[in-house]
């Protein structure tokens, strides 16, 4: 084994323990900070990926997921598994050239059906309520908004702003940490 193979594997097994110990800190934290993790996660995947290869990067994904099942709660990892992707997919359309605007707003848009319908039902959470809610405290700040199209779609609103904006942070985060770490290493 060559010496690039065993720093990706080593690289890799770092990364996959540190989402571990990310998945007990979100455990004792009660859960407060499982999307920043989530987030922070995807960006130090997309690194990884830029540095290394896509097919290491599924690879650490995998290890990851596991690990996140052994030390985590379900919901974190599942939705960690769904939204990890996200990094490796805006990293691969950027080394091929591929416009990714749509590709990974598709990605996010189907990862945020699957998270918020088929997990939801399997957690005993109720994301209809949940936007329901968020519907009557804006109409309750302003009274003006109220009406039968937004209580209805206040699902599908939020579904397509989180997906968007989902998107718009791991470009920006992931454009931002690659950029600094170049910088860094052209100065050495």
């Amino acid at each position: 084994m060559n010496r690039e193979k065993t720093k990706q594997i080593v690289t890799g097994a770092f990364m996959a323990a540190l989402f571990g110990v990310l998945s007990v800190v979100n455990v004792y934290t009660g859960t407060m900070f499982d999307i920043i993790f989530i987030y922070l996660m995807t960006v130090a995947l997309a690194y990884y990926t830029f540095k290394f290869n896509a097919k290491m990067a599924v690879l650490v994904l995998f290890t990851s997921t596991f690990i996140l099942f052994l030390t985590g709660e379900l919901f974190f990892t599942l939705y960690s598994f769904f939204t990890l992707p996200l990094g490796i997919l805006y990293i691969y359309c950027i080394k091929k050239n591929i416009d990714d605007k749509w590709i990974l707003r598709v990605y996010s848009m189907l990862k945020n059906f699957v998270v918020l319908f088929l997990l939801n039902s399997l957690l005993g959470l109720n994301t209809f309520t949940d936007a329901k809610d968020i519907y009557y405290s804006i109409v309750g700040l302003f009274p003006f908004l109220e009406s039968d199209f937004l209580k209805n779609g206040m699902f599908i609103i939020l579904w397509i702003v989180l997906s968007f904006s989902e998107v718009y942070i791991i470009k920006v985060y992931t454009n931002l940490f690659i950029l600094r770490m170049n910088k860094n290493k052209m100065m050495k």
